[in-house]
């Protein structure tokens, strides 16, 4: 059964007016983007997963229709289940620590570019990226003043730290 139809189903919802379909469906798909943006890896989004198609139904049938008494109770159940699946490293993105040394002391400062995204490292050489995808390779580029360039490449098969040392020019 399509998750439509169960979702349809669950709901109670017999017709097939186009209205009614389309308030369903557009639930579910803001139920996917919500749960990919509390970190839940795109890839882990399916609607196979009892857990996921779990999460997707409780959503609708909280905000289904008006006047729903249960609303706050599904909301919270929801919210419950949505932080659990974050946290769960089976289902979250995979994090990349990056530590930026020379000579053993932290660089802060240190420029890391990884595609589009450019982030800083901190007072203690450390910066974090998050991706959702796995088995991927991410290319980086590591620049601060006074110091020589350095790129890279991690593959991501899970969260992983890099170490990166530079030198001075």
């Amino acid at each position: 059964m399509a998750l439509l139809d169960d979702i349809k189903a669950r709901l109670r919802v017999t017709t097939d007016d186009l209205g009614i379909v389309g308030e369903v469906q557009d639930l579910i798909d803001a139920a996917k983007a919500d749960l990919a943006l509390a970190g839940i890896a795109e890839d882990k989004i399916i609607e196979t997963d009892p857990l996921i198609k779990r999460a997707i139904t409780t959503y609708c049938k909280a905000n289904f229709g008006y006047d729903n008494p249960d609303a706050d109770r599904l909301n919270e159940s929801y919210e419950m289940l949505k932080q659990h699946l974050s946290l769960a490293q089976d289902y979250s993105g995979c994090i990349v620590t990056f530590t930026v040394t020379s000579a053993g002391i932290p660089i802060n400062g240190a420029i890391i570019t990884i595609g589009a995204e450019v982030k800083e490292t901190n007072s203690v050489g450390v910066v974090i990226f998050t991706t959702n995808k796995t088995g991927i390779d991410l290319d980086y580029v590591v620049t601060a003043t006074n110091y020589q360039s350095i790129t890279g490449s991690v593959y991501v098969d899970g969260s992983k730290s890099v170490e990166v040392v530079l030198i001075e020019v």
